[in-house]
């Protein structure tokens, strides 16, 4: 039964890694970064937490030879997408609106709008 559970065990913790997080990819650190732009690579994005001025329309743009992610929202979603997409949003309104990958939930971001 024990080895069954260190099996299972190490299972998981593989499986963890292999996923990522959006802590794992660059910029992912400290306070928002002053941007419209933000690159979708293999399990994170990359600069997540950005800050714009209302009225910017932010870009997400996944790399080229990356898995399928999605960019979405509580009202709104890029849908699934890889390749060389983009998805674009205009921010009007100030405020702090949180999005994931609904694929790879542990991806997360902010754009902070003032």
């Amino acid at each position: 039964m024990r080895s069954s559970w260190l099996i299972l065990a190490a299972s998981a913790l593989v499986a963890t890694a292999a996923c990522g997080s959006d802590s794992t990819g660059p910029g992912t650190s400290g306070p928002p970064v002053q941007t419209n732009q933000v690159t979708i690579g293999n399990d994170f994005f990359s600069t997540p937490n950005i800050e714009v001025p209302a009225g910017t329309t932010v870009t997400w743009t996944w790399n080229s030879g990356g898995t399928a992610h999605n960019v979405t929202f509580s009202d709104a979603t890029s849908g699934d997408r890889s390749g060389s997409a983009t998805y674009t949003r205009q921010f009007n309104t100030a405020g702090t609106f949180a999005y994931h990958c609904t694929i790879h939930p542990e991806m997360t971001g902010t754009v902070l709008v003032q």
